[in-house]
């Protein structure tokens, strides 16, 4: 009786109450002469805000900063190499940024060195981030998100987070999103705004840099990315990698003439396999290493929108990547043996992007793709992915995402 109670409370509160107080932050920002924005980075190949900060830091009424802030969930190698990965970017672009956990190992003190009046968090999970810094320690400022992948899952856990509920302003992709929210957000589609997808603002910019390895003549180039969930059960169960691990490594010396291959796995399948019986941390470091050395393979664990966009080919199992390769216009499969399965597992945008793809149900399946439609360039569905990029992929109001986030909090703040 008593946890029910509570429950109403809080619900109460979060739903009725907190509305209130947010509106009145609001009303109280407008007469400030400068907002500051802070922007937590997790790791690059999840970093959505490049652009959002760039406009903000060219406005007047905007003080944006970057605090780096790994994911606590993964291994500690691993963070170091997320923070290593940022900083190296950010010093190459010469942004500054603040690291949320100092070399000493204490916890920067966002609140006080920054004075944050709104804050953008990179992932809705509460366990990312330490608890310091969790967006539930920030509830006195103003919270906002945009997704970290095209979101392409119809259930509740993609919806109705602690985050999404909080948030002041969700920056959603399309329309179907904003459906998807009124359908399964408490909150429904008050805090939601639709201004394109965070990472369309990359893959539409006209020059890409091209990471792939030099070889001594033009191959075809072939990005395999892998999910993490290599558990025995439940509903993310979705990664190929165990049963597809050697047969890739197979293929790429095969081909080792013809193609050459970028091993793109999910940043969370380092953290996975160290933890997985059959392999552990030793096995998964000799993997990594292999598709490094190897003369025609590479691993990028990074940014992949320059990756995508000078590639030929892509072979997937991720639910983002299903949406957002086809930016690229390129063929794509999605590996599967459940495929159809999979397709009823999203949401409608989901189940448009995922019939885009050649399915891979086993080992013959990925050997026909990659000889009749990549190296032969037998692709029937090319004229289908166009017209999907045309109609789903494009920033709204013709104008770029981070132009329409902006305009969402100048019309919100400065009236």
């Amino acid at each position: 009786m008593i946890t029910e109670l509570k429950r109403r409370v809080k619900a109460f509160i979060i739903y009725y109450i907190y509305p209130l107080y947010r509106w009145l932050l609001v009303q109280k920002l407008r007469h400030k002469d400068q907002i500051n924005v802070v922007f937590f980075a997790m790791s690059l190949s999840m970093w959505r805000y490049q652009h959002l900060y760039e406009a903000l830091r060219k406005h007047p009424k905007f003080n944006p900063t970057i605090v780096i802030l790994p994911t606590c969930a993964y291994t500690e190698e691993q963070q170091r190499l997320d923070v290593k990965i940022l900083k190296d970017y950010f010093d190459s672009v010469e942004i500054p940024y603040s690291l949320g956990i100092q070399n000493d190992g204490s916890i920067y003190d966002v609140r006080k060195e920054l004075s944050p009046d709104i804050l953008f968090y990179p992932q809705p999970y509460s366990g990312y981030y330490t608890n310091e810094l969790s967006y539930q320690k920030f509830v006195d400022r103003l919270l906002c998100y945009a997704p970290y992948a095209f979101w392409t899952s119809k259930e509740e856990w993609s919806y109705a987070q602690m985050l999404h509920k909080l948030s002041w302003r969700l920056f959603y992709s399309t329309e179907f999103h904003r459906k998807d929210a009124i359908k399964y957000s408490p909150v429904k589609d008050s805090n939601v705004e639709v201004v394109g997808y965070s990472t369309a603002d990359d893959f539409l910019t006209k020059n890409h840099k091209d990471n792939w390895k030099i070889q001594k003549v033009r191959k075809k180039r072939i990005i395999w990315a892998s999910h993490f969930t290599i558990s025995s059960g439940g509903y993310l169960n979705q990664s190929n990698f165990l049963w597809m691990a050697d047969l890739m490594l197979k293929l790429a010396r095969k081909y080792s003439d013809k193609i050459q291959f970028v091993f793109k796995p999910h940043p969370r399948l380092y953290t996975e396999l160290c933890k997985h019986p059959e392999w552990g941390e030793e096995k998964a470091k000799e993997y990594y290493n292999l598709w490094e050395t190897m003369d025609n393979t590479q691993v990028e664990t990074g940014e992949f929108v320059d990756l995508f966009m000078t590639s030929d080919a892509m072979i997937h199992d991720c639910g983002s990547f299903a949406v957002e390769y086809h930016y690229s216009e390129n063929p794509v499969m999605y590996v599967a043996r459940n495929f159809e399965e999979q397709v009823e597992d999203k949401n409608d945008f989901g189940k448009i992007a995922m019939k885009l793809h050649y399915v891979g149900r086993d080992e013959q399946d990925i050997i026909d793709f990659i000889e009749n439609i990549v190296l032969n360039g037998n692709d029937p569905m090319k004229p289908q992915r166009q017209q999907f990029k045309q109609d789903y992929l494009l920033p709204p109001n013709g104008k770029t995402v981070a132009e329409n986030t902006v305009d969402v909090l100048l019309r919100e703040l400065c009236k």
